[in-house]
């Protein structure tokens, strides 16, 4: 990479931190300049104010026959990621006045699939994995804990980790999460149960669990007393998905999914909803608005004239 290179990127950076832009996102857009960065080194250019259109249509063209590091296709949600950094950079070097015109502001992204989130739990099976900690332990209290914030409030694995015992309202029922994605706070609010399981979580269970030697505001910890790592959350909930007999593919986000999922069928209001969430864009919200297999079967028995006319015959 040229000095000029690493110095406009450089400033870009500096640039990022000055509108607030997390330590993640700035590093995520990094990581993903740094494959356009490779792409340069391949064609032997090393003057981001020279290039083209063009050669950012070759870009996005290479990019797209870049394998993965598991040789598998990029998937196109990635894809435009990358392109919204690249985007990003020409917009601030036109800006700063250091490039002409800006070569990125006519690419487009790809068009990303509408897909719906999978394998949505029943309420009966999310309540069989929220029932199956052992909640006489220490640590089954504590994950029975887990299990309950995480449906109540469809909080991300990443925000839950960063909760500090401040964020907790018992009296009101509520929950702050901070530094959400897009470095959004909110505050959400808590089922009268989960509220339950922090309020005695936080007098009996997280005193055992913080060593004296140890400190640190973090609401939920490990068995040394640390904060809870990023793992330690996976392997609990799939934990208890297999002990419930559970055979879905059980993450974090799945509980997020599922809680989005329960609320709109029972009539919850999809603002409601969004705000709950933290989406940024209500049409992220109004994906979770599909109709369940149950219902579409339901509804169509119901409607459809063959049915009935197969009930006129069979009552007959």
């Amino acid at each position: 990479m040229s000095d000029q290179i690493d110095l406009l990127l450089e400033r870009y950076r500096s640039h990022r931190e000055l509108q607030n832009y997390s330590p993640t996102t700035i590093y995520k857009q990094r990581a993903a300049l740094n494959l356009f960065l490779r792409f340069l080194a391949e064609t032997n250019q090393d003057d981001l104010t020279g290039l083209t259109t063009s050669t950012l249509h070759d870009f996005q063209r290479w990019h797209f026959y870049q394998p993965t590091n598991r040789g598998t296709a990029r998937g196109i949600a990635y894809q435009n990621r990358v392109l919204t950094a690249v985007k990003g950079l020409f917009k601030f070097l036109h800006e700063e006045n250091l490039i002409a015109r800006d070569p990125a502001a006519s690419l487009e992204y790809a068009r990303e699939p509408q897909t719906l989130p999978r394998n949505i739990l029943t309420p009966r099976e999310a309540r069989k994995i929220i029932e199956a900690p052992d909640i006489h332990s220490v640590l089954g209290y504590r994950d029975r804990t887990i299990l309950e914030v995480l449906y109540a409030t469809g909080i991300r694995k990443n925000e839950l980790m960063n909760l500090t015992v401040a964020d907790v309202n018992l009296e009101e029922e509520l929950l702050r999460i901070n530094g959400g994605k897009g470095a959004k706070d909110r505050v959400v609010p808590l089922t009268a149960i989960a509220a339950s399981f922090l309020e005695s979580y936080l007098n009996a269970i997280r005193p055992n669990l913080l060593h004296f030697r140890l400190t640190t505001t973090r609401l939920f910890l490990s068995q040394r007393g640390l904060p809870i790592a990023r793992n330690t959350l996976g392997q609990l909930v799939t934990k208890y998905a297999r002990i419930a007999g559970i055979k879905k593919n059980v993450t974090c986000h799945l509980w997020r999914h599922s809680c989005a999922t329960h609320l709109l069928q029972n009539k919850a209001n999809l603002r409601h909803v969004q705000e709950i969430l933290g989406h940024r864009s209500l049409a992220t919200t109004e994906r979770y608005l599909h109709l369940t297999i149950t219902e579409l079967k339901a509804a169509h028995m119901k409607c459809h004239p063959r049915e009935r006319d197969h009930r006129r015959e069979t009552a007959s």
